[in-house]
């Protein structure tokens, strides 16, 4: 196609979003150029923080519509999310409508495309979703307690024995609760190779896209262009990702599968969901449903694999851990490790591990959503099929006065008590919500609460004495993950 033709097939989409929407307003936005929209005002970098400085300029209460070419097809609207009350009304009160996904041909061809999160609202979707919900809604969590603590004595250990290796630990000790759980699958004790090719999937998937994607995204048949084309350099990327995506999938399935022939299988959801199909004669579609949906489970929550973000967090807050080793002391004491029991006596941990959910977000923008057919929210028209995306709102002042401070606080009432905000916004909201954060959520807190009750986290000095300063910084990517520090220090 050429450019006068790929003008016209933008003109065209940008006169049928004016037509169905002249009688009603789209919500407000900057303003936008023709045809190209405002992908010139849109930075490669940190753009929640220009969506957040977008809507305070437009004084929008709800809703900043973005006409960006980049988010899907040319001549689309993009609508970004700026509160609570919006996200819950449109998530929760219209679940229905706000369920589906945009679909991407990066995710295609990258080979994430069978991933339950990235998939749309369909059968499919549902059949993979009710196998999480069977393992991981908030009554079964619990049954996952034992692993999760046996991995936080572990890590406890792997600490003292080598604290300057906190980081590689902490992703170790995420990967190996998911792994057991899934697939009853022992990570190797150092470096573990399913660890590193789904690290390096995730890695791939999350980073931003290059300039050569953004066209094939809005004209799918670009994909058959040959790689050594000029702008077609994405495909070596994308097959790489699709090769580790293959290999993260068939790997550890193959494990389980091997191993409950030979009748020495541990017990994990790969295990327990195989013999169901069989029961109900579910054949390769059934295993390959699971197959998939435990590829997912393994994929790593981005919340737990920065877990070595919240060690900096408290090394950049000593007084924060000198109050939960406090009530860690009055509770649980010195002469043993902390357990799930203790959990309801020891609030002001559980708020610690709140905000580290909500400071320096690991999603700042939201996956996308998508609504199935025409509606109206507040008086605006969004059209179907339009590209939905929340902006951090855990970092949103209204919400939460000084975002960028670390406040366990904000997550108590004065009298000491948990208040009813659990941060839900960074699991979701509505029928695409997260259904394992309530694993999550204790994966993390007894991780949280063993490191306060043993360690003291500290900056490192170099000979003079004198404190080496801490440093963090994150790749500028969908997930962010932590791309450098200086030195800290993990004390017993």
């Amino acid at each position: 196609m050429n450019c006068l033709g790929l003008l016209a097939v933008v003109a065209v989409g940008q006169l049928m979003i004016t037509t169905r929407s002249h009688r009603i307003p789209v919500p407000p936005g900057p303003y936008r150029l023709p045809i190209i929209g405002n992908i010139l005002s849109v930075p490669k970098h940190a753009v929640w923080k220009t969506y957040a400085e977008w809507a305070q300029m437009e004084n929008s209460t709800s809703l900043l519509i973005l006409h960006i070419t980049h988010n899907k097809f040319f001549g689309q609207l993009s609508v970004v999310i700026n509160t609570k009350k919006a996200l819950k009304e449109l998530y929760e009160g219209r679940s229905s409508v706000y369920a589906d996904r945009p679909q991407f041909m990066t995710h295609k061809l990258m080979g994430w495309d069978f991933a339950t999160p990235l998939m749309p609202y369909s059968d499919e979707w549902r059949i993979q979703r009710k196998i999480f919900h069977q393992t991981l809604h908030s009554r079964a969590s619990p049954v996952h307690h034992p692993v999760q603590l046996e991995k936080a004595g572990l890590l406890m250990k792997s600490l003292y024995d080598e604290p300057h290796e906190f980081a590689r630990h902490m992703r170790r000790y995420a990967a190996s609760i998911a792994l057991l759980i899934a697939y009853g699958y022992e990570i190797e004790p150092n470096d573990d190779h399913l660890i590193r090719v789904s690290e390096e999937a995730l890695f791939i998937l999350s980073h931003p896209l290059t300039a050569g994607e953004l066209p094939v995204n809005a004209i799918p048949a670009l994909r058959h262009l040959p790689q050594w084309f000029p702008g077609a350099g994405f495909k070596i990327r994308a097959k790489r990702c699709m090769e580790l995506v293959t290999e993260k999938q068939n790997t550890p399935w193959e494990y389980v599968k091997h191993n409950m022939a030979k009748g020495t299988a541990r017990h994990s959801v790969a295990s327990s969901q195989l013999e169901l199909n069989e029961l109900r004669a579910g054949g390769m579609q059934g295993e390959n449903n699971i197959k998939h949906a435990l590829a997912v489970f393994f994929a790593g929550k981005p919340n737990l694999l920065r877990a070595a973000h919240r060690v900096l967090a408290l090394v950049l807050h000593l007084v924060v851990q000198q109050r939960a080793r406090l009530e860690l002391d009055n509770v649980v004491g010195r002469g043993r490790l902390p357990t799930f029991e203790d959990r309801p006596l020891l609030p002001y941990v559980t708020a610690v591990c709140r905000e580290t959910l909500r400071w320096q977000v690991a999603l700042p923008l939201s996956l996308a959503h998508s609504p199935t057919r025409d509606g109206v929210y507040a008086g605006m028209f969004i059209p179907k099929g339009d590209v939905l995306v929340m902006w951090a709102l855990s970092i949103n002042s209204v919400q939460y006065p000084d975002p960028e401070s670390f406040k366990p606080e904000r997550f108590l009432t004065a009298e000491g008590i948990l208040n009813k905000n659990e941060v839900q916004i960074a699991s979701g909201l509505g029928r695409r919500n997260c259904v394992g954060m309530h694993m999550a959520n204790a994966t993390i807190w007894i991780m949280m609460a063993s490191l306060l009750a043993n360690f003291e986290i500290s900056k490192v000095k170099h000979e003079h004495g004198n404190e080496i300063p801490v440093e963090i910084a994150y790749t500028d990517s969908i997930v962010r993950f932590i791309m450098y520090t200086t030195h800290s220090g993990i004390h017993g």
